[in-house]
């Protein structure tokens, strides 16, 4: 495995924890209520359903954005 590839892989991996838990965070205060007893349970308990669903589309999908990026500001490899 290449160090680019590897970069990308890390760099996924990463984001998906981070938006795994801004999402469970959002999601779990919408359902709920951001200030009720059983927030902070719940949100920690909804982080891992979501990273499973995350990592993959994150993974998938980042190297079409970044060939995408690429292209709007010129840098073709």
């Amino acid at each position: 495995m290449n160090i680019e590839l590897k970069k990308l892989a890390v760099f996924g991996i990463i984001m998906a924890v981070f938006t795994s838990a801004y999402v469970a965070f959002l999601g779990t205060g919408m359902k709920q209520g951001f200030f009720t007893d059983s927030f902070i349970v719940n949100w920690l308990l909804a982080i891992p359903k979501a990273y499973i669903v995350v990592l993959p589309f994150i993974l998938i999908t980042g190297p079409m954005v970044r060939r995408l990026v690429d292209r709007i500001f010129g840098d073709h490899k």
